[in-house]
């Protein structure tokens, strides 16, 4: 007889309860078949497809959108940036090109890290370009297997009381998508050729408009991009930053000369030995009315 059948009921129940307890938690969490990454700051849930999806198109010469979902811990913004990773804190941290992401930004450096082992490379002001105007990328990231790739990132939601639609969503993608483009071909001290465009969004609504709207995209424009739309519903400040208007870096007067420049300027006179040879006649001299007067 199975050991199982000569248990007595009572010993069998609570492990059958906690089985109910588990798969219905899992069901209503809607858990099958994710992946989920705990850290300190967040925590992580992408399908094991996407998941998959991710990491082959991050080093693939092709375009896909993957969808995953963001929860942040600490409440506020505040309370989350010291628990982020050191590349995230430095984006978050450090001047970038002005504009109302900062916080986007930054999440964006921490998803992927947790997602992909991306390690940050260059932030936005560190990126060069030629010619200079024109759109810029975010930052860049390294991967596992040293891969380069440059990430943009924005959000798609509702803008005052019109809801997201598809064509607001195509419009918004195929505006990016050409940006990166763009940077790519301009950016001369990092290889983009590999970008990643990071969406976020606010409701499971705006993530299914988003995938619509990718599939009016031409490919003429999604290249080889990876789209990643990350949906964040627990920290309103992602969605309501506002813009701060860039820094400007102290310029010298036009013309001012520092020290060093003066002295070599002083060095490279071609009057310079001339300069020496009147100077020394003029000591001489000197020298000799001195003694005749003591004469």
């Amino acid at each position: 007889e199975p050991a199982s059948a000569r248990e007595p009921a009572s010993a069998r129940e609570p492990a059958s309860a906690r089985e109910l307890a588990v798969t219905s938690a899992a069901a209503s969490l809607d858990a099958f078949g994710c992946t989920f990454i705990l850290a300190p700051a967040m925590s992580v849930r992408i399908s094991a497809e996407d998941a998959l999806l991710l990491s082959a198109f991050a080093v693939a010469d092709l375009s896909i959108l993957v969808e995953s979902e963001c929860q942040v811990r600490g409440g506020d913004w505040q309370a989350v940036v010291p628990k982020l990773g050191p590349d995230a804190r430095r984006v978050h941290a450090e001047e970038n090109a002005g504009g109302a992401s900062v916080i986007s930004e930054a999440l964006s450096m921490e998803v992927l890290c947790r997602l992909l082992g991306a390690r940050l490379v260059c932030t936005e002001l560190e990126l060069r370009y030629f010619p200079a105007a024109g759109p810029i990328t975010d930052y860049a990231i390294a991967l596992r297997g040293g891969d380069v790739l440059g990430v943009s990132v924005t959000r798609a939601f509702s803008f005052g009381e019109a809801a997201l639609s598809v064509p607001h969503a195509a419009a918004l993608l195929s505006k990016k998508l050409a940006g990166i483009l763009h940077s790519s071909r301009t950016c001369f001290n990092q290889n983009l050729s590999k970008q990643i465009l990071h969406v976020w969004c606010d409701g499971a609504a705006d993530v299914a408009l988003l995938r619509l709207a990718f599939g009016l995209v031409g490919p003429e424009l999604s290249a080889s991009t990876l789209v990643l739309v990350t949906r964040c519903e627990n920290l309103p400040e992602l969605f309501t930053e506002k813009g701060k208007a860039p820094r400007k870096r102290a310029r010298p007067l036009k013309g001012l000369k520092d020290e060093a420049h003066l002295a070599a300027l002083a060095e490279s006179c071609p009057l310079r030995p001339q300069q020496r040879r009147t100077t020394a006649v003029d000591t001489a001299l000197r020298a000799g009315s001195r003694l005749r007067g003591k004469n």
